[in-house]
C-alpha cells in the first residue's frame, strides 16, 4: 500500500510539472503544428479522408480534435486551444504510462524500487519535456509500456487466462495507431513466449500457451490491417524512411497545381522544404552505436544511466534484497530484455541507414532502463547507509533530503520556458495579429507565426501554392534561413528582394538584440522573369 500511495504522490508530482511546463510554453513543436493541422482536418472532413491523406499515423491527432472543444470551453476557440489540447492529451499520456511502468518494475523487484522508479521517470528532463510538448510520442509509449506490462503478465508461468494476452495485443494494435515503433512490443512478447516455450519444463503447460499468444497477434493485426485498408499502406512513415533509405525519397504529391511561372521554374532556384542537414547520410555502425550510447545516456542524466548498468550489474543480489522474489529471473526481465535488445537493433539500423539518432529516438530504451535505474539507486544507497552505519531512521531522513533536493532541482530545470528562441516567430504572429487582414494569407517558412495569427497560411512544404497564390500578402522567415550558405537561401533573399519589402523584425529571444526573425509584405508582381540571384 505504501508503494502506490507513493505511486500516486508521483503522479501528481508530474501533474504539476507538467501543468508549469505547459503555462510556460507559447508555441507548439516543429512536429506538433502537422499534428494540430491533422486535428483541424478531423474536425472539418471525413475521418477516412484525413487518414489517407496524412503521412503521421492517426491516434494523437484523433485525441486533439476530441480534446479542442472541452479546452476551447475555457480558452476560447484559437491557437491557444489547440496548443492546451495537443498538449494536454501528451500530458495525460505521460501520467498514465506511470503506472504500467510501475507494475513492471515491482514484477522486476518490489514495491520501494517501483515507487523510486516512476519518481526518478519524472525527475527526467527528457521525458518531461517531451511529455508536455504537442507530439506523439508520450501516447506512444503509454501503448508500449501498457503492452510490455500486460505481455509480462501474459507470461507468468501461472498465468492461463486469455485476458492478458487479448489486452496486450489490442493496447499495441491502439499503440501503433500513435507511431509505427511500437510494434516491437508485441514482437518482444511474442519472441519471449517463443523461448520461454522451447525452455520450458512442462510442454503440455507451454503448448496451452500457443493459441494465447496466437490471439494477441490476432487481434494486434486485425488492427494494423483495419488502418491498412483505410491508409493503403501500412505506414506511410515506414515506407518513407525506406525509400530514403534506398536513395529514392518519396515524390511529393499535391492536391493542388505546382507548376511555377516563367523566372522561377528555373533549375538553379531551390525551393527544398528546409535546409540539408549536415548529418552524413550514413554512420558507420560503430559510430551509430557510440551515438546511441551517447543519446541513451544523457536522457537518464549520466548519474542514472550509471545507476542503470549497476543494476543490471547487481540485479540478482537486488533481488535477493526484495521480499518474495523468486530466485529466477523471472518471464518480465526476459521480456524486457528482449524488448531492449530489439529496439536497439532498430536504432541502430536507423541511425547507419538514415545518418541520425536523437534524443526522442532513445525515449523508449531511457523508459524501460528506468528499473534496473531505480535498483541501481536504491542498492547503492542502502550500502552507503550500511557503510557509514547509520541506522534505519537516519538513512531514511538522509534520502528523503537527497530526494527533495532532486524534485526542487527538477522543477527549477524543467519550469524553465521550452525552446525560448522561437519568441521571435510567436512576436511576428502577434503582429500579423494587429496587422494583417483577415483574408491575406502568409507564407511561413516555420509555420509557428502563422499558426499564432490564425491567418490563412502556407509553411515552405507549400511554397509553390503561395507563390500562385494572389492572396498571398505576408512572407514570415528565420534571418538564419537567409543568411545560409546554400541555394535555398539564395532563392528565398532573391524573391523577397524582388517582389517583398521588409515591415517588421523581431529578436529570436525575448529581449535579445539580434534579429532573430523578419516579415515582408509580399506584391505579386507581374512576372519573374529576369530575376537573378
Amino acid at each position: 500500500m505504501a508503494g502506490r500511495r507513493c505511486l500516486l504522490a508521483t503522479a501528481v508530482l508530474a501533474a504539476a510539472l507538467h501543468a508549469t511546463g505547459m503555462a510556460r510554453a507559447t508555441l507548439p513543436a516543429q512536429d506538433g503544428l502537422k499534428f494540430i493541422r491533422i486535428a483541424r482536418q478531423f474536425q472539418r472532413q471525413p475521418w477516412t479522408d484525413v487518414i489517407r491523406g496524412s503521412d503521421q499515423h492517426p491516434l494523437y491527432p484523433a485525441l486533439v480534435a476530441l480534446a479542442e472543444p472541452v479546452v476551447a470551453l475555457a480558452a476560447g476557440h484559437g491557437p491557444d486551444a489547440w496548443r492546451i489540447s495537443a498538449q494536454g492529451v501528451s500530458a495525460l499520456a505521460s501520467i498514465a504510462l506511470l503506472f504500467p511502468l510501475f507494475g513492471l518494475t515491482r514484477a522486476l523487484f518490489d514495491e520501494r524500487i517501483a515507487a523510486l522508479a516512476v519518481l526518478i521517470y519524472v525527475l527526467l528532463p527528457l521525458p518531461a519535456a517531451v511529455g508536455h510538448d504537442t507530439l506523439s510520442d508520450s501516447l506512444a509509449l503509454l501503448g508500449c509500456l501498457l503492452a510490455l506490462r500486460l505481455g509480462e503478465i501474459a507470461l507468468r508461468p501461472e498465468a492461463q487466462g486469455w485476458r492478458a494476452p487479448l489486452a496486450c495485443g489490442l493496447v499495441a494494435g491502439l499503440g501503433f495507431l500513435a507511431r509505427p515503433e511500437v510494434l516491437i512490443a508485441p514482437a518482444a512478447v511474442l519472441l519471449a513466449a517463443a523461448a520461454r516455450r522451447r525452455s520450458a519444463f512442462v510442454p503440455a503447460a507451454s503448448n496451452a500457451a500457443v493459441p494465447r499468444f496466437s490471439a494477441l497477434a490476432v487481434v494486434f493485426l486485425t488492427i494494423v490491417g483495419a488502418y491498412t485498408m483505410v491508409k493503403g499502406e501500412v505506414s506511410e512513415k515506414l515506407a518513407m524512411h525506406q525509400r530514403a533509405e534506398r536513395g529514392t525519397p518519396r515524390p511529393v504529391v499535391r492536391k493542388v497545381g505546382q507548376w511555377l511561372p516563367p523566372g522561377l521554374n528555373d533549375p538553379h532556384w531551390d525551393f527544398s522544404p528546409k535546409e540539408e542537414s549536415d548529418e552524413p547520410e550514413q554512420l558507420p555502425a560503430l559510430e551509430t552505436v557510440r551515438r546511441l550510447a551517447r543519446e541513451w545516456g544523457e536522457g537518464l542524466t549520466w548519474l542514472f544511466a550509471f545507476f542503470a548498468v549497476w543494476g543490471a550489474v547487481r540485479d540478482r543480489f537486488i533481488r535477493s534484497l526484495c521480499d518474495g522474489r523468486p530466485e529466477g529471473p523471472g518471464a518480465g526481465r526476459a521480456l524486457l530484455v528482449v524488448y531492449l535488445a530489439l529496439f536497439a537493433l532498430v536504432l541502430v539500423r536507423h541511425g547507419m541507414k538514415m545518418g541520425y539518432l536523437s534524443g526522442r529516438h532513445t525515449l523508449t530504451l531511457i523508459a524501460v532502463s528506468v528499473p534496473w535505474a531505480a535498483a541501481g539507486t536504491f542498492v547503492c544507497a542502502r550500502g552507503l547507509s550500511v557503510r557509514l552505519g547509520w541506522g534505519r531512521r537516519l538513512g531514511s531522513a538522509v534520502g528523503a533530503t537527497v530526494l527533495g533536493a532532486l524534485i526542487v532541482a527538477a522543477a527549477t530545470v524543467q519550469a524553465k520556458p521550452a525552446h525560448p528562441s522561437r519568441w521571435g516567430h510567436w512576436a511576428a504572429g502577434r503582429w500579423l495579429i494587429a496587422n494583417a487582414a483577415p483574408g491575406e494569407a502568409v507564407l511561413d517558412t516555420r509555420g509557428w507565426a502563422a499558426f499564432v495569427s490564425g491567418r490563412p497560411g502556407y509553411d515552405y512544404w507549400h511554397v509553390r501554392q503561395a507563390l500562385t497564390d494572389a492572396r498571398l500578402s505576408y512572407v514570415v522567415v528565420g534571418t538564419d534561413e537567409l543568411n545560409a550558405p546554400s541555394r535555398r537561401a539564395e532563392t528565398l533573399r532573391a524573391i523577397l528582394a524582388h517582389a517583398a519589402r521588409p515591415v517588421a523584425e523581431f529578436p529570436g529571444r525575448e529581449g535579445g538584440r539580434a534579429i532573430g526573425v523578419r516579415v515582408y509584405r509580399f506584391s505579386r508582381p507581374d512576372s519573374w522573369e529576369g530575376l537573378r540571384p
